[in-house]
């Protein structure tokens, strides 16, 4: 009892501790704690806002789809009230339910915050507006280049794109971005913009979300306002030839250093690059980041003096150490290369580091390529498969791999009479597999066509996958990842074991990789098998009638090799422990699926009490 009244103390002072967290100097203080919130039905909007307008569209949506959950919260709309709308870049319906209060008051502004951008910077003031949430707002003006008259604001830290004034109490500023802790992405979903990614990479999985008591931290405006580097206006001044080389650079650890010393760089044209890269299908080394990262290293040569190309052509030869800690020679006659790679052409930037283009990638070998390769098969393109499936390529891939291999000849039944493709369309997936043992023991392989096909059997075979690329150093102990077919599966790891466990089921092979697509695991019992139990109980009860009782029903009861369904399967309220492999699955429900799928990353749910 004491426990409990400790625990109840300890939210009332964190929640009051949250309350003072609020500055008091805001000015709007008051409003934010009044919770009012803009009054959209006495819209509509400025006659002089084109109605068919992106811009307006977009915060149409953002009012109608996120304000009207505000008021579920107790929150009064008012018409008299000036209020800043700040439109994220992010759709408000792909918030999650339980994050969207959340978020709709960190972009939404009680009283007139945009006379700050119109009128002043603000990041000097002493005082600022917060937003629903207290959270200050801070804008920032930013000159575009010291030879242009033109302005950027920044709020937050963000680009203001664009203002729409739609009443004389109501304004919109869209910002290029979204506010709130950058650290607790508001939706599971993939808030990434744009990928022209051929398939999906692997990612890493998020670390754990918790969705109830958010901590919020304060968002601090990012002002980064240092000049481009030089090395990267060069690049980007280049219209072609070494385009790869400034991506690669860009999402590198290198632009923080490149600028704080005299270099030489080497940089490899495209060409060079799209040597290494696979006609159709096959593995690219620069697909692996740390790889690419260290052979950019050893591009760079930090020297006490950039080395020209005239002094180049008239030496006999130097040896020079990089960045990374390799050694390249470099030779000037009959024509100037470095480790026998020809060197192209040369600049000299404007802070007078040396650039070289060179006509090959440094310190790339078929031998490292190979080697590479065996270590990351989790990220070799596939061919493209128009059998059997062309709009679900893991599936496809993960079915020829599974049909070679004997050990698992009822899966790859299941699967071809399963309709199960428009639930696992695309990439990104793991895959449970179970072997034909599993199958056996349970009676599965008996069972026909049709009931594979059939509802409950769809079920049974989704709940085998998990939306996202899940690798043998995400089963954590007791983690617990919700299943296509909606249920969940819960992993147990034992200390100082290699065995680990899915639900009842013992994986015996983990990370099978299938390409880029995503990864197989080999178990050895079949997940939620009591959607199926019951069939494998009538089929014997048909076999004992047909063979055994001479045309009259049997009285003998169930078979004692034939476990007994408890009711609750019936019923489907309960995963139930009996024996098999139906012991610690946890309970789903025969709703129609759902083809949205809004997990695009294997991310851990919470779950405090299992399902009994």
């Amino acid at each position: 009892m004491w426990l409990q009244i400790l625990s109840f103390t300890l939210v009332i002072s964190l929640a009051f501790a949250s309350v003072l967290q609020i500055d008091q100097n805001l000015k709007n203080i008051k409003l934010i704690e009044s919770k009012f919130i803009p009054d959209v039905n006495v819209l509509p909007a400025d006659p002089s806002i084109n109605i068919n307008d992106e811009n307006w569209q977009q915060v149409r949506r953002f009012m109608e789809d996120g304000l009207p959950v505000l008021e579920l919260y107790g929150y009064k709309p008012q018409r008299d009230i000036p209020f800043t709308l700040i439109i994220p870049k992010i759709d408000v319906r792909t918030i999650e339910k339980p994050r969207l209060k959340e978020f709709m008051l960190e972009h939404m502004v009680p009283g007139r915050a945009f006379d700050n951008y119109a009128d002043e910077d603000s990041s000097t003031a002493s005082s600022s507006y917060g937003n629903g949430n207290g959270h200050k707002i801070v804008f920032r003006k930013v000159e575009k280049s010291p030879n242009s008259s033109g302005v950027v604001w920044l709020l937050n830290g963000f680009q203001i794109l664009h203002r729409v004034r739609i009443n004389d109490n109501l304004i919109a500023l869209a910002i290029d971005g979204y506010l709130g802790d950058r650290k607790s992405p508001y939706s599971k979903r993939n808030i990434q913009e744009g990928s022209n990614i051929r398939y999906n990479e692997p990612q890493r999985l998020e670390m754990r979300n918790s969705t109830g008591n958010i901590a919020h931290t304060k968002n601090e405006p990012i002002l980064k306002e240092s000049k481009a580097s030089p090395l990267m206006s060069f690049l980007g001044s280049m219209k072609s030839g070494t385009k790869v080389f400034q991506h690669f650079l860009s999402k590198s650890n290198l632009t923080q250093i490149m600028d704080d010393g005299s270099y030489t760089i080497l940089i490899p044209t495209d060409n060079a690059f799209q040597r290494w890269h696979p006609i159709d299908w096959g593995f690219y080394p620069f697909s692996v980041q740390e790889f690419t990262e260290s052979v950019l290293r050893n591009h760079f040569l930090p020297t006490q003096k950039p080395l020209r190309m005239n002094e180049l052509k008239n030496m006999d030869q130097m040896a020079v150490r990089t960045m990374g800690g390799e050694s390249v020679l470099f030779r000037g006659q009959p024509a100037p290369t470095v480790n026998n790679v020809s060197i192209m052409s040369d600049y000299t930037l404007s802070n007078g580091n040396q650039v070289f283009i060179i006509t090959e990638v440094l310190f790339v070998s078929e031998a490292v390529v190979s080697k590479l390769h065996q270590m990351h098969k989790d990220k070799e393109t596939p061919p493209l498969l128009a059998f059997p499936w062309f709009g679900a390529q893991f599936l496809s891939h993960s079915f020829l791999a599974l049909e070679r291999d004997p050990r698992f000849t009822q899966i790859t039944r299941f699967l071809n009479n399963a309709e199960i493709a428009p639930h696992v369309s695309g990439a990104n997936y793991t895959f449970f597999v179970p072997d034909d043992k599993a199958f056996e023991k349970l009676g599965f392989d008996k069972l026909s066509d049709d009931v594979m096909a059939s509802q409950r059997g769809v079920k049974m075979l989704l709940n085998h996958f998990v939306k996202g690329r899940l690798y043998n150093r995400d089963l954590k102990d007791n983690e617990v990842f919700e299943t296509i077919g909606g249920g969940h599966i819960k992993v147990t790891r034992n200390p100082g074991s290699n065995a680990t466990s899915i639900n009842n089921a013992k994986i015996t092979e983990s990370e099978v990789f299938v390409y880029n697509l995503g990864t197989m695991f080999y178990i050895d019992d079949i997940l939620y098998s009591h959607l199926l139990r019951e069939y494998v109980i009538k089929h014997k009860s048909r076999t004992n009638y047909a063979g055994g009782n001479n045309g009259r029903s049997s009285t003998l009861g169930t078979p004692t090799d034939v476990e007994i369904v408890p009711n609750e399967f019936d019923n489907e309220q309960g995963g139930g422990h009996g024996g098999g492999g139906g012991g610690g699955d946890y309970s789903i429900h025969d709703e129609d699926f759902d083809d949205e799928i809004i997990t695009p990353k294997a991310l851990p749910v919470q779950f405090y009490e299992l399902p009994k």
